[in-house]
């Protein structure tokens, strides 16, 4: 039997061109008892190559960026999006601006370089750099707007852009014919766009070719923008640049792509820096002063072989970089890297030509931009559309048939959360078995349809007690460990009570114990925020060693009797509202299998680190008869739940169903949750499924949810009131979706 316990933990800091090649790398080929954890500022990261044909309108804004999410997925990775504020190098911690430190063994280095502001006066209060890409990309819509509106109404617009290199020189050619574009610009234009290009120098393309430097500056003039060569900027003022002679050039916006550099903070944590002001590595990619560190791309420069700061070397140095990270962990002899003397460098003019040079080298054409083009989308391409790894079945030749087999490989990556609960006809048909010892002080027995038991307590108060446990559905412990403390909260608040006291019961899978300690720590600073967040008492808990990752909690409550909230409780003409979108379940079996994009994925993690207390207070206040939260059995299993010993029924607005972002997209591709096939069995009980089983929205009716939302049942008059105010308290997307209704046979379920 193979058992492969986390035994060192490896640490990528930033989301440069190295570290894609590093996941990717990591992805094909893990290495177990390994632990790869990757902290990016941003997670959806731009490429640098492709920004002036995003400008212009060739490359979309997701074609030109790659999403670290599912690259992170496909390499097992934990990923954290946050700021690094410090490195300890001598007990190897990292500490981040909102988050517990997290200790490493090994760290790389890939935080990319920007125009330093420091160097020119008044570059950040009134000039736009380059990079951040993020930034830039922001800010330019204004700058083009601005331009847009200026030019139509008959006034000129000015625009410096101050810096040689190639950068500036296809920033020059796309700003021109993206502002033109813009409508209101083109044909018969009352103003002109200006452009002026400064540099220091005395010659664009510092570097390149002789013949590519006058290509460039023919080109540019030809177009009518000005060249000011030796012009060598002391300062940027609100609309105007003074030049160290004094002179002062007039502009509405300036941007700059001048000074590469790097913040000052991993040089302040130790790390030897170079004479050019770069992390100074070796020829394997490790730091001068640490070789426990390794540093790529524009951050670093390699002892006595430096280069210029460009994506080419970023993309070269990866292979090594994932070579050397991998045999550095595992005791190995590294690998030595010698970059290239010269690179083909593709500048584009956005106008689908670029020009091509290496060394004394010179091609301008179409053709170029074409293989610009090709180069540009098949780096992207592998890094977006990434390959399904087989899934193994260790099981006995003969065991199965081939069907048999089959189908249970289809369904070997089972989900976590509530997707990887047991489903709800298999509970009933054990619990059904289970013999009955009853107590008059407690008022709902363990088979009861209930969120909570309900306990009656010498002095007339009733002590609810809830208990939930799930798998881990993300490698990050402290997050994990937020959302299943709310996940586990909810069933309290279902029932419109506080919740008072929690015991916590962690399984911890096999590692090494410091690195199990790690684990176990995050877990429960998390499962503590959020407890403190409710204000809950953790009082105990219980851990142990399990084949992966798992939280849940037991809780308590107190209440008198009037005040609870059943699920059973539903009035005729009652309104049901819910408080948040559906869609956890596909989501996150779309992240298991790295095809969900971020920024689905951190709109559903924001919405499962909300806790219910608050919408559980409100539905109190505005006199709900009825209430549940919408967990593994998704909405229509827990609906009938409530219908279940009630001649009811409910007519569903199934329009009115407020849903997750992407969640139709992937559910539309087939993807869905371990527990979802079996909450479909409940499509039976809805009477006009034939009317709509082919709706995108039918399946969602089935899709678990973890730390899902209430559902909300009642006075149809309160209901307004009800949902202005959770809307007011943050339940952004809540919604009426249903009314309860008189029903012949119980648990009539009509869709509208």
């Amino acid at each position: 039997m193979k058992i492969s316990p986390i035994v060192k933990h490896l640490v990528l800091i930033g989301g440069g061109h190295s570290h894609l090649a590093v996941l990717r790398r990591f992805g094909m080929h893990p290495v177990p008892g390994l632990a790869v954890t990757l902290i990016s500022r941003e997670v959806v990261t731009p490429y640098s190559g492709s920004l002036p044909a995003h400008l212009v309108g060739l490359y979309s804004r997701d074609l030109m960026h790659i999403d670290l999410r599912p690259l992170a997925q496909f390499a097992g990775a934990r990923l954290i999006q946050s700021e690094v504020t410090k490195i300890n190098l001598e007990d190897r911690s990292i500490e981040l601006c909102d988050r517990p430190d997290i200790p490493f063994d090994c760290l790389s280095l890939n935080i990319g370089s920007r125009p330093d502001s420091a160097l020119i006066t008044g570059a950040s209060n009134h000039a736009l750099a380059v990079k951040p890409i993020d930034k830039f990309l922001r800010e330019w819509k204004f700058i083009k707007q601005q331009a847009s509106t200026t030019l139509s109404t008959g006034e000129n617009y000015r625009l410096a852009i101050v810096g040689g290199g190639p950068a500036s020189v296809e920033l020059a050619f796309a700003s021109q014919i993206a502002i033109e574009q813009c409508e209101g610009t083109s044909g018969q234009k009352a103003g002109r766009l200006q452009i002026c290009l400064v540099t220091a120098g005395d010659k664009l393309l510092t570097g390149h070719s002789t013949r590519s430097q006058e290509f460039a500056l023919r080109e540019l003039e030809s177009r009518g923008v000005e060249i000011r060569f030796g012009g060598r900027v002391a300062r940027f003022g609100k609309n105007r640049l003074v030049l160290t002679d004094d002179t002062e050039l007039e502009c509405d916006a300036a941007i700059y792509a001048t000074g590469a550099s790097l913040p000052e903070w991993p040089f302040q944590c130790g790390l030897a820096k170079s004479a050019d002001g770069f992390i100074e590595v070796g020829p394997t990619l490790q730091t001068s002063s640490h070789d426990f560190v390794f540093a790529a791309g524009d951050a670093a420069t390699i002892r006595n072989e430096p280069r210029p700061k460009s994506g080419v070397y970023a993309v070269r140095q990866g292979k090594i970089l994932a070579m050397n990270l991998r045999r550095f962990v595992t005791g190995r002899p590294l690998k030595r890297y010698t970059p290239q003397k010269k690179t083909l460098a593709l500048i584009s003019m956005s106008n689908k030509s670029a020009i091509a040079t290496r060394g004394d080298w010179f091609f301008q054409s179409a053709s170029m931009w074409r293989l610009k083009d090709i180069i540009d989308r098949r780096f992207l391409k592998k890094y977006s559309e990434l390959p399904q790894m087989p899934v193994e079945l260790d099981i006995a030749p003969g065991l199965l048939d081939q069907q048999a087999e089959t189908k249970l490989r289809n369904h070997a990556m089972r989900c976590a959360g509530c997707g990887a609960k047991v489903a709800s006809s298999v509970l009933e048909e054990v619990l059904d078995e289970l013999p009955e010892l009853r107590r008059d002080d407690v008022l709902s027995e363990s088979g009861g349809a209930e969120d909570a038991s309900r306990i009656q307590l010498p002095d007339g108060r009733i002590l609810l007690q809830s208990l939930d446990f799930i798998k881990a559905f993300t490698h990050d412990p402290f997050l994990f460990g937020k959302i299943a403390t709310n996940h586990s909260l909810s069933d309290i608040y279902a029932m419109g009570v506080q919740a008072h006291s929690a015991l916590a019961l962690a399984g911890l899978p096999f590692a090494e114990r410091r690195y199990s300690r790690q684990q176990l720590r995050e877990l429960m600073l998390g499962c503590s925020e959020a407890l403190e967040e409710n204000g809950c008492s953790l009082i105990g808990g219980h851990s142990a060693e399990a084949e992966q990752l798992q939280f849940g909690m037991a809780v308590n409550g107190f209440a008198a009797p009037e005040t609870i909230l059943t699920k059973s409780n539903l009035k005729i003409g009652d309104t049901l509202i819910l408080t948040k979108p559906l869609g956890s379940g596909t989501l996150l079996a779309a992240d298991m299998r790295h095809q969900a994009r971020h920024e689905w994925m951190d709109a559903l993690m924001q919405s499962m680190l909300s806790s219910n207390r608050k919408a559980s207070e409100i539905s109190v206040a505005h006199g709900a008869h009825a209430c549940t939260d919408i967990t593994g059995f998704g909405l229509l299993g827990h609906l009938l739940e409530m219908l279940a010993n009630n001649c009811m029924g409910v007519t569903l607005l199934l329009e009115q169903i407020p849903t997750f972002a992407g969640a139709l997209t992937t559910l539309g591709s087939g993807i869905v949750s371990s527990l979802h096939t079996d909450n479909q069995l409940n499509a039976a009980r809805i009477s006009n499924q034939v009317d709509f089983q082919n709706h995108d929205l039918f399946p969602v009716l089935f899709d678990p949810q973890t730390a899902g939302g209430l559902l909300i049942s009642l006075p149809r008059s309160r209901a307004k009131a009800c949902l202005d105010k959770l809307v007011a308290t943050g339940h952004d997307r809540a919604a009426i979706i249903g009314e309860i209704i008189e029903a012949k046979d119980a648990g009539t379920i009509i869709l509208s």
